[in-house]
C-alpha cells in the first residue's frame, strides 16, 4: 500500500460527508418502500463513516515512518505491533510525523466519541424516565381497544409511544374524544408498531450521534431522515391492520392539534404527522430512487470494507500479543 491509497480513502470519506445528503434525498423514493431497513441502514452508515474516518490514521501508519518519540522498550513494542498488524509488504515513506501520533490520535478520538455517545444516551434515558414519571403522576393506566395505554388529561388530541420500559403507549383524553373507533385503532396500532419494532433504539442512537456531529452534513441529513422513516414504518404496520382511510383520518386529527399541554419527552415517537398522508394514499412505485439507493448500499459496503480491513488487523495483532 502507498500513502496515495490512504489519501484517496480519506478523500472518499470527505466526499461521503459532503455528498451524502444529496444521495440520501435522491434515494428516498426507494428507501421509503422499506422504511425500517432504511432507518437502520442510514444510522449504521453514520457509524461506519466514523469507523472509516478513524481508520485513515492507522492506514497511513502502514505506509509512513517518522521520528521515534517513545522510549526504547515502548517504541520497540509499538513497532512490533505495527508490523504484526500490517498486511502489506513495502517500504514506508520517511516523514517528519511520528507514526505513533497516527495511532494514538484516532484512538483518543474514538474514546472521546464513545464517552460522549454514552453520556448522551444516558441523559436521554434519564430525561425520558423523568417525563414518564410526570405522566404517570397525572395519568391512568387502562385498556383501550385491547391495548394497555396510559391516558393523560389533555383536551388536545395526542398520542405517542415511550420506550416500553418507561410506560409504552400514551394517549390524551382529547384523542379518545376526537377519534372514532377506527381512528383510535389505527393510532394504537401505529404506536404498538413503534414498540414491537424497537424504533426507540434506532431513534436514540441517531439522536445521540447527531448531538455533537450535526455539523457534518451527512450526519445532519441522516438525523433528519431517520425519524420520518420510523414513522412511515409504523404507518405501514398500522395500515396493514386497519386500512389506509382510518389511519389517514387519524393522522389529520392528531396533526391539526398543536396545543397539547402534555410534556414533550425525549425518546417519544409521535403518531401525529399529516405530512405523511401523501405516502399513505399514494405510495411511491416504479424505479424512482433505485439507483441512488443502490449507490447508498454500495457506499455503505465500501465503508464497512475499509473499516474491517484496517481495524481487524490491529485488533488481531493486539489480541495475539503482537507476535
Amino acid at each position: 500500500m502507498t500513502p496515495a491509497v490512504a489519501v484517496l480513502v480519506g478523500l472518499g470519506i470527505a466526499l461521503a460527508a459532503l455528498g451524502g445528503p444529496w444521495l440520501v434525498r435522491r434515494a428516498a423514493p426507494a428507501l421509503v418502500r422499506a422504511p425500517l431497513v432504511a432507518a437502520v441502514a442510514l444510522t449504521g452508515g453514520v457509524v461506519l463513516w466514523l469507523a472509516a474516518l478513524l481508520a485513515v490514521g492507522p492506514m497511513l501508519a502502514w505506509t509512513l515512518s517518522g521520528p521515534a518519540v517513545l522510549p526504547g522498550a515502548a517504541g520497540a513494542v509499538c513497532q512490533r505491533c505495527l508490523d504484526a498488524a500490517d498486511p502489506f509488504a513495502g517500504s514506508p515513506v520517511d516523514t517528519a510525523v511520528p507514526v505513533v501520533l497516527l495511532l494514538v490520535g484516532p484512538a483518543l478520538v474514538a474514546a472521546v466519541l464513545a464517552a460522549v455517545l454514552g453520556r448522551e444516551l444516558w441523559h436521554r434515558r434519564r430525561e425520558t424516565a423523568r417525563t414518564a414519571a410526570a405522566l404517570r403522576a397525572v395519568g391512568v393506566a387502562r385498556a383501550v381497544a385491547g391495548h394497555r395505554v396510559l391516558v393523560v388529561p389533555d383536551d388536545a388530541p395526542a398520542a405517542f409511544a415511550l420506550p416500553a420500559r418507561h410506560g409504552g403507549v400514551v394517549v390524551s383524553t382529547g384523542a379518545l374524544a376526537s377519534l372514532d373507533d377506527a381512528g383510535l385503532a389505527a393510532v394504537l396500532a401505529h404506536e404498538e408498531a413503534h414498540l414491537r419494532q424497537r424504533h426507540h433504539l434506532v431513534a436514540a442512537l441517531t439522536a445521540a450521534l447527531a448531538t455533537h456531529l450535526r455539523w457534518v452534513p451527512v450526519v445532519a441529513a441522516v438525523a433528519d431522515a431517520v425519524p420520518t422513516y420510523l414513522e412511515i414504518a409504523a404507518d405501514d404496520a398500522a395500515r396493514r391492520r386497519v386500512g389506509t382511510t382510518a389511519l389517514a383520518g387519524a393522522l389529520l386529527t392528531l396533526g391539526a392539534a398543536d396545543r397539547s399541554t402534555v410534556p414533550a419527552a425525549a425518546g417519544a415517537l409521535h403518531a401525529a404527522g399529516p405530512d405523511r398522508i401523501r405516502h399513505l394514499v399514494a405510495p411511491g412505485a416504479g424505479r424512482a430512487g433505485t439507483w441512488p439507493a443502490v449507490a447508498v448500499g454500495a457506499h455503505l459496503g465500501v465503508l464497512a470494507a475499509v473499516s474491517l480491513a484496517v481495524h481487524v488487523p490491529y485488533v488481531s495483532a493486539v489480541l495475539s500479543g503482537c507476535a
